[in-house]
């Protein structure tokens, strides 16, 4: 009969090869606009619960931390407003349900991450670094010479010409790029603990990414570094005050969205035009969400309903322009619109109990602390900037990311 500790040095050489096949093919993957982090984290997930017994995976679950289940709260509550939502599917496994049943897997790719013994630990870590260099490398390359990287990997088919493909490459760029800048927080953490060489790698990669975020004309991902460099340097002075007051901007951000898409509806036609052109779109999508909020404030127009928000407008001579896009550009706005007043405390709770949870006795080191600080800001500004609240390749890359912290050491 196998022994538990032969099992578990079994399960534990698996989730080891999961995770280097994972690294390596992750710039591969994080390039083809971050749309491939999901398949390969949701894999490496499923594939690391093989060789516990049911009884051991109950065990696990019971010892998850509570902000998990508000996260699950959020997320069935968010499947259960598809009853009430005006946009309909065919489709049996619709995406309220995919995001539903794919976070459990994500988030079992993180713990499988953090569980690593120390042999594959002092490996690992550096695969990832290698993994987040392989990244750069490429969205670096695409910056430099027209997409010339991408075309190579799907050339255009006969017939198609360049132009027709240009819209879907820069924002796949975008996307990667977003991606290096939520990577190189605790990258950048664990390089710094290195020695003098370390630090100058961490240094130069922040400002490569830097250039890409700025070549790549990604404002939010620009500022989603900024935030992260600047709270990671408050939380050198007092981490565990910083880490909570990152999260405190999270919920605050979620929790007052409604404000921000007001005030828009007040911005002046002088202000919007000074505005870059994205921008302004933002503030009107933004003016417009308002409404929509005052209609269903308690439970929301229900899950992707802004899909269905389809009156237009010209701007800057722009004919046809949405009033509303695929979605709102702002995580709190997002939430307040589909799942109402009841989704966002459902998302507020959840940052609450994972601050607890981080910042409480037994929680995160001061290093760790100072990396998930800027990590946590990076997100907010990336989430209520740039991306809708139930992309599920985003979900799986600030989960990826956040697992990494791990790797960072724990200094006396």
């Amino acid at each position: 009969m196998v022994s538990l500790v032969q099992k578990r040095d079994w399960i534990a050489q698996k989730n080891y090869i999961l995770l280097t096949v994972m690294f390596v093919a992750f710039p591969v993957m994080s390039h083809a606009g971050g749309l491939g982090i999901a398949a390969i984290v949701a894999l490496s997930g499923l594939l690391g619960v093989i060789g516990f017994w049911p009884n051991q995976l109950r065990q696990f679950l019971i010892t998850v931390p509570a902000a998990f289940w508000a996260i699950i709260a959020l997320l069935t509550w968010g499947a259960i407003s598809v009853l009430w939502s005006p946009y309909q599917t065919s489709d049996t496994l619709n995406n309220a349900i995919k995001i539903l049943f794919g976070m459990p897997v994500y988030l079992g790719c993180a713990a499988m991450i953090c569980a690593q013994n120390k042999y594959t630990r002092n490996i690992l870590p550096w695969l990832f670094i290698a993994a987040l260099v392989g990244s750069v490398a490429a969205v670096l390359t695409d910056l430099m010479t027209n997409y010339s990287l991408t075309l190579f990997l799907d050339p255009l088919a006969e017939g198609e010409s360049t132009s027709s493909r240009q819209a879907d490459m820069i924002q796949n760029i975008s996307h990667a790029v977003s991606v290096l800048v939520l990577l190189i927080v605790p990258a950048s953490i664990f390089l710094w603990q290195k020695g003098s060489i370390g630090k100058l790698l961490a240094i130069l990669l922040i400002g490569v990414i830097g250039f890409c975020t700025h070549k790549a004309n990604a404002s939010a991902a620009q500022v989603g570094l900024l935030a992260a460099l600047v709270f990671m340097g408050l939380a050198n002075l007092n981490a565990k005050l910083a880490l909570r007051g990152a999260f405190l901007m999270a919920g605050a951000s979620l929790l007052f969205a409604p404000i921000l898409a007001f005030l828009s509806g007040k911005s002046s036609a002088d202000m919007r035009a000074k505005l870059p052109f994205s921008w302004e779109e933002r503030v009107f999508n933004w003016e417009v969400l308002f409404q929509k909020i005052l209609e269903h404030p308690i439970i929301g127009h229900g899950f992707d309903a802004v899909r269905t928000f389809n009156d237009t407008h010209t701007i800057r001579g722009f004919e046809g322009r949405a009033l509303v896009s695929l979605h709102p550009h702002n995580a709190g706005l997002h939430l307040w619109v589909e799942v109402g007043f009841i989704g966002v405390i459902l998302a507020c709770l959840a940052l609450y109990l994972g601050t607890q949870k981080l910042t409480g006795d037994g929680g995160l080191s001061k290093q760790r602390m100072v990396a998930a600080a800027g990590f946590c800001a990076a997100t907010t500004v990336m989430a209520n900037l740039s991306y809708g609240v139930w992309q599920d390749w985003w979900w799986a890359s600030i989960i990826f990311a956040a697992a990494t912290i791990s790797f960072i050491r724990k200094l006396t």
